[in-house]
């Protein structure tokens, strides 16, 4: 199984461009053109970019209120990206693993536990 995630980090102006260009990659990504139900739909996902985008301008004076708001917009959009990714886990292969790296989707590898041998006792 794949492990998907994307870098959602960073001050507000650098996670809304890349929420954008993830946004971007996802709608030229096959494996999601025609998400299920309940999935998330690219046209939600653009609504709540463009929301998210509008509070973090607003907030730009540093007014509590609307600082508030754009974390309640971000946690939102951070959420949308974390279903994405889990519908993304189920459904690709690793045949499918070029397309999601070009749409900007970090693959992750597994850490592979390793089992411990046991070292004979010096004396």
């Amino acid at each position: 199984m794949l492990h998907l995630k994307f870098d959602l980090r960073g001050r507000p102006s650098v996670f809304l461009a890349n929420g954008r260009r993830y946004y971007n990659g996802l709608s030229g990504l096959a494996l999601y053109r025609n998400p299920p139900d309940q999935a998330v739909s690219l046209v939600r996902l653009k609504e709540v970019l463009d929301d998210a985008e509008q509070k973090i301008q607003a907030a730009a004076n540093f007014d509590r209120i609307q600082i508030h708001l754009r974390n309640l917009a971000i946690k939102e959009l951070v959420e949308m990206f974390k279903k994405i990714a889990g519908y993304l886990q189920l459904v690709a292969t690793e045949a499918d693993i070029p397309e999601l790296l070009q749409a900007g989707v970090t693959v992750v590898q597994p850490l592979l536990k390793r089992k411990k041998s046991l070292a004979p006792a010096a004396s």
